[in-house]
């Protein structure tokens, strides 16, 4: 009881002790179902709800009834619990409605469609509007009479009134009797936002809009679906869905993983026992999301609390240490007369075993206690509404107390053990001389931990996370490392300890020339005595470094928000579109004039792969098409995140200058037709080949057409055919209107293709020659155009190559000049062979550009396929093969996720305009889809209003500003940040504020013979207050400097 004041700060380290390991336990039970609460929260309902959808399902009873058993059995068995209801819906395949006794007029692509459909349950969820309920058709011996109902908006909108009937063909059996229905009831639903009707309700069920035809949607019982229509139709068929209602209030923290399991298990069940059923939510995809990212949060939680919990237990030792010092003489004097070992440990283990009864109790309390009492603080607002948290005390939370005591228990009785092997000789001798060093020091225990952290710090900078990746694809957090940071402040502040008497000497050796005694005498004190000022200078560095830490890494949290909402971003603002189908100058003009912003660089996103059949390797990729210049002067970038600059990387992807081809192939504007002199081979005229000729052209923006060439006229006396089309009539593409006429055009390939040519090592032959325009087709009589504008006669083929990319196969066909033209003039002469694996399309286009294009990609590319920098390769992009030489290679990109199945290839886009849009049919032009922004300030962030002139598709706008703001926002990694480093600087704050007091006493108390003496020679008590000054000030600043530099 004498050193009950000593034993109280004993005690209140114990405390704490066990409340720091179960908070760990607490926090994160009470973080992760607030943070799985807002998770789900967050997420539209109806996408948390589980939807089943079997299509192509027939109607028949048995196989009906035990769908319906299946479906429903999986869905109780594996997510019953967290249901509030299901729903069972089914829709009928299509019929073609027509008028009574009239038949479909078939040749009408806008003709009338309908079906049937049926929701388990309707009655009670709808109004009738006019007229009543279906009844239930009763099966005939032909086809039935069934009465149905319909959407009160689409009968409006299809003019259909109570009373109407119709004949309904079914679409695979129209020369069977129709269906005759009545239309008995207009219906609306009650309510069409009810979770009933799963957001679809005005969509597809009661009105379709999204069709180019009429659609009457007939609601009829379920019983006249499976009964009289499967009775007359046995062939019907059509898709089920069955809706199972997720309350998300029942899905907490305890069972998410299981749901998870449930879910998975369940779509696996489903798609064994029931052919072609999906399972659709996402659900589980939210709560892995969820879950992933409080993994992520939790591990520098775990690694900042062991270092607390370090600090606590150091604190524990260093008081210990102070209260056996205070007792050793006691100790030694039992030892002398007679006291063994055992006993005396078990005095102090008696006094530990107390204080630990203590802390486990009012620990767990405690902790609790302040967790809850976060929920108060602005922080938590978000997850907690501004009330406290509800805790949870499991017994993991129990269990960590315990192993806080007993640490606890070890700290204070390691001391003591030490000081049972004094006797009073050596007990005396301490007094005369103290120790200089502990014995971890003396006996270089420190540099064997100096070693293993250095090398597990090592680790940790190699591997770059706490995470590492097991085998089937999971994260788990390696224990080793998570202690790393803490092993390696321990390693620094050991250094510290075995340079400090060193220092103290330097320091003592610098200050004998000052004036007066004070400053001299108290650093012959500190170099006398070390250890003694070791112990708080090491709880003071090691409390420092921690705050430091906390800090450091709260800044380091911000910048990683920054930097991956830069990252995902890509630039400050990116708009993405559907579709790409302007020139990228045109693309640009138009971005620019519609957000009333400049600077704006196009950007292709498009896919592209790798395949070698020789190794049956196969690398699906994206692929990036910037245009250097512009595209590093906007795009976020990292030196980390390649071997090379942005700026170098760009540059490789500029195409060298090379002698320009020859120009042919201008087409005048003003002409209407466009055609050639032929001498087709079989291939081409042979109906059952199915082949066609067609030239595709372009104009000064890039945009490209296809026309089809048809034969005009007999052929002439030569045995050549001449070929024409309309320039105002493109095959492709529709939506992109015919060029204008008023522009100049540039032949882009004469080409012809085929569907069932075959194969063989036959070579074939075509001789073109004379292309030409005109402004009106011949005459039947007529040969060519009547005043034809020529545009090359075929002189000099060498500004022609053949049409590649179409398969692997480099080269397949030979363009050669020949003297076999019409009228005795040179023509072009093209010889192929069609091959099993070749292409069944050839032709020649003018020359233009490299053959080959540079390109950077992903170091995972070059891992997955074996090549290196400076191999060229084929890569299959806009569904053509091109030839690249892969200049560089990256390890991020911006917007590019290398933790996702795609690697990642990064193109010039101006190149691949030309390169990858080289086959005609297949290959369209290689427009840009994003437009990457400089700058984001006032532009309207509504992604209707920058439709695109032309368009009706609204961009997805993405934000590196609304990117920082959705992840600063996010309350799960707020909120634990914010709880954890005020219950840890609380913690820290307090235990070193206590240990310096209880330092400042014990040596205060220890020395006051000292200082009788000091005053007996003639110091003042301001001299002696200075002198204590000093070496307080003297500790606290090497622990402060050193502790934060450590952090």
């Amino acid at each position: 009881m004498g050193n009950r004041r000593l034993l109280a700060t004993v005690m209140v380290g114990v405390v704490l002790s066990a409340a720091l390991m179960s908070s760990v336990a607490i926090y994160s039970d009470a973080i992760r179902d607030l943070g799985l609460k807002f998770a789900l929260e967050g997420e539209n309902p109806r996408d948390l709800d589980i939807e089943i959808l079997s299509s192509s399902q027939g109607f028949t009873g048995e196989l009906y009834d035990d769908r319906v058993e299946i479906t429903g059995r999986q869905l109780a068995t594996g997510v019953g619990e967290i249901l509030d209801a299901t729903v069972r819906y089914g829709r009928s395949d299509t019929f073609f409605l027509a008028p009574v006794g009239v038949p479909p007029d078939l040749e009408d692509d806008g003709r009338p469609r309908s079906h049937f459909q049926f929701y388990e349950g309707l009655d009670e969820q709808i109004e009738v509007v006019e007229g009543r309920i279906a009844e239930i058709a009763s099966p005939a011996s032909g086809a039935p009479a069934v009465e149905v109902m319909l959407g009160a908006k689409a009968a409006v909108q299809l003019g259909v009134a109570v009373g109407d009937s119709f004949d309904l063909h079914p679409f695979w059996a129209l020369g069977s009797e129709p269906v005759k229905v009545t239309v008995v009831g207009l219906i609306a639903p009650l309510d069409p936002d009810d979770p009933f009707w799963f957001g679809v309700a005005d969509e597809s069920r009661f009105i379709v809009t999204n069709t180019s035809w009429p659609t009457y949607a007939f609601f009829v019982p379920e019983e006249t679906l499976t009964g009289a229509l499967t009775t007359y139709l046995p062939d019907l068929r059509g898709s089920f869905w069955t809706y199972g209602l997720v309350d998300a209030d029942k899905v907490n923290s305890r069972n998410a993983g299981g749901i998870v399991d449930s879910v998975k298990g369940m779509s696996a069940g489903l798609k064994a026992e029931i052919l072609r059923t999906t399972v659709n939510t996402e659900l589980p995809n939210t709560i892995e999301s969820y879950e992933e990212k409080l993994f992520f949060t939790r591990l520098p939680l775990f690694a900042l609390m062991v270092q607390i919990v370090g600090i606590v237990l150091y604190y524990l030792v260093m008081v210990s240490n102070m209260l056996v010092e205070r007792q050793v003489g006691e100790i030694a004097l039992f030892k002398s007369r007679g006291a063994s070992t055992g006993q005396v440990m078990l005095i102090y283990f008696i006094e530990g075993a107390m204080l630990c009864l203590v802390g486990v109790v009012v620990g767990p309390l405690l902790a609790g206690t302040a967790i809850s009492l976060l929920g108060l603080t602005p922080s938590f607002s978000g997850l907690s509404g501004g009330s406290t948290i509800a805790v949870n005390y499991s017994i993991w939370a129990i269990l960590l107390a315990v192993v806080g005591v007993l640490l606890a228990l070890a700290a204070l009785l390691i001391p003591a053990y030490r000081a049972t092997s004094n006797s009073i000789v050596n007990y005396k001798q301490s007094l005369a001389r103290p120790p200089q060093q502990p014995a971890f020091l003396r006996y270089y225990l420190d540099l064997g931990l100096i070693v293993v952290g250095a090398f597990l710090f090592y680790q940790l900078r190699q591997q770059g996370s706490l995470v590492t990746d097991r085998l089937f694809g999971d994260l788990s957090a390696d224990p080793l490392l998570l202690v790393t940071p803490t092993l390696f402040m321990l390693m620094i502040a050991l250094v510290f300890l075995r340079l400090f008497p060193l220092v103290l000497r330097v320091a003592s050796w610098a200050g004998r020339g000052l004036n007066g005694a004070t400053i001299p005498l108290g650093l012959v004190h500190l170099v006398r005595s070390p250890l003694h000022y070791s112990r708080l200078i090491l709880l003071l560095l090691l409390a420092t470094a921690v705050g430091m830490f906390a800090a450091g890494f709260r800044a380091t949290l911000e910048q990683s928000y920054d930097d991956r909402s830069a990252y995902e971003a890509g630039a400050p603002a990116r708009l993405t579109y559907t579709r790409g189908g302007s020139p990228p100058d045109q693309f640009v003009s138009q971005v620019e004039e519609t957000t009333n912003s400049e600077g704006v660089t196009p950007v292709a996103r498009m896919s592209a792969s790798y395949s070698d059949l020789a190794t049956f390797t196969f690398v699906s990729s994206d692929l990036l098409a910037v245009r250097p210049g512009e595209f590093e002067q906007i795009a976020y970038w990292r030196n980390d995140f390649a071997g090379a600059s942005l700026e170098e990387l760009m540059g490789r992807l500029v195409p060298e200058e090379e002698e320009p081809a020859p120009e042919v192939g201008k087409i005048p504007a003003g002409n209407r037709y466009i055609g050639l002199w032929a001498k087709p081979p079989d291939l081409l005229t042979n109906p059952a080949f199915h082949g066609r000729m067609a030239v595709r052209v372009s104009d000064e923006n890039k945009s490209l057409w296809e026309f089809t060439l048809f034969p005009v006229g007999e052929p002439d006396t030569g045995g050549w055919q001449f070929y024409a089309g309309a320039l105002d009539d493109p095959e492709s593409p529709r939506n992109q209107g015919s060029p204008d006429p008023t522009q100049e055009l540039q032949l882009d390939a004469i080409f012809f293709r085929f569907t069932q040519a075959p194969t063989g090592d036959t070579r074939h032959v075509f001789l073109a020659d004379a292309l030409q325009t005109g402004t009106a087709l011949p005459a039947e009589d007529e040969f060519g155009f009547a005043d034809p504008t020529i545009v090359d006669e075929f002189e000099d083929v060498a500004g022609y190559a053949t049409i590649g990319g179409v398969s692997q196969l480099r080269q397949p066909a030979v363009l050669s000049r020949v003297e076999e033209g019409r009228s005795d003039r040179y023509a072009a002469k093209l010889e192929f062979s069609v091959t099993d694996q070749g292409p069944q399309l050839f032709g020649f286009r003018p020359r233009s550009g490299a053959d080959a294009m540079a390109v950077i990609v992903s170091e995972g590319f070059l891992e997955e396929t074996g090549l290196e920098r400076g191999d060229a390769t084929l890569l299959y992009i806009n569904r053509q093969y091109v030839n690249v030489v892969l200049a560089g290679s990256f390890s991020y990109f911006p917007t590019w996720d290398p933790n996702g199945r795609e690697e990642l290839v990064v193109a010039n886009l101006d190149t691949i305009q030309d390169l990858a849009a080289r086959v005609p049919v297949l290959a369209t032009g290689a427009y840009p889809n994003e437009a990457w922004l400089p700058s984001a300030d006032g532009m309207d962030l509504d992604p209707e209003a920058l439709v695109l002139p032309g368009s009706s598709f609204a961009p997805e706008v993405t934000t590196e500003a609304g990117l920082r703001e959705e992840a600063g926002s996010d309350p799960l990694v707020a909120a634990s940040w914010e709880g954890i480093l005020f219950l840890s600087f609380a913690s820290v704050l307090l235990l070193t504020a206590l240990g310096f007091v209880v330092y400042s006493f014990l040596t205060a108390q220890s020395r006051s013979l000292e200082f009788a003496i000091l005053r007996t020679m003639g110091f003042s008590t301001r001299q002696i207050f200075g002198l204590v000054s000093f070496e307080q000030i003297f500790v606290i600043v090497s622990g402060a400097l050193v502790g934060t530099f450590l952090g």
